[in-house]
């Protein structure tokens, strides 16, 4: 008698397990929140169908799921959530430049070692005035360890 054996897909994650990862469901989501600033469930849920529809993808995705994912981007602090009305609205905690910095140092915090983390950590407090000549220059550091 053959066992029936329960294989459930793992979303991918973008980063590493833990409060600074994020699944491509969680991502988009993010994505909707701040082109849209304050939003309801409902309203990422439609928003999220109608993007489904024109792809012409089967399987819709549930509200429920779109519920509990919006409920766990607020727990790790990625998400606001005003619990003033009935029904619950939205908006983005972070901005992108945030996560993403969050991210990449989580990944340099957990993968690399101290020069390398030290060097990763200044490129990314110098984003706003990085010039293509050091990115350059850093990659050719990162080249040479």
């Amino acid at each position: 008698m053959a066992k029936k054996v329960n294989i459930r897909k793992k979303s991918e994650e973008i980063g590493i397990n833990g409060l600074n990862s994020i699944s491509n469901l969680e991502a988009e989501i993010m994505k909707i929140v701040w082109e849209k600033g304050k939003i309801t469930v409902r309203e990422v849920h439609e928003i999220m169908l109608r993007r489904e529809i024109e792809k012409k993808q089967k399987g819709f995705i549930p509200y429920t799921t779109v519920m509990s994912t919006m409920t766990t981007l607020a727990d790790k602090g990625l998400l606001r959530q005003d619990k003033s009305a009935k029904t619950y609205i939205y908006s983005a905690a972070m901005n992108k430049k945030q996560l993403s910095k969050s991210i990449i140092s989580s990944v340099a915090n957990k993968l690399l070692d101290n020069q390398t983390k030290n060097l990763v950590s200044g490129f990314l407090s110098d984003t706003d005035k990085i010039t293509k000549k050091r990115i350059e220059e850093l990659l050719s550091e990162l080249d040479k360890q």
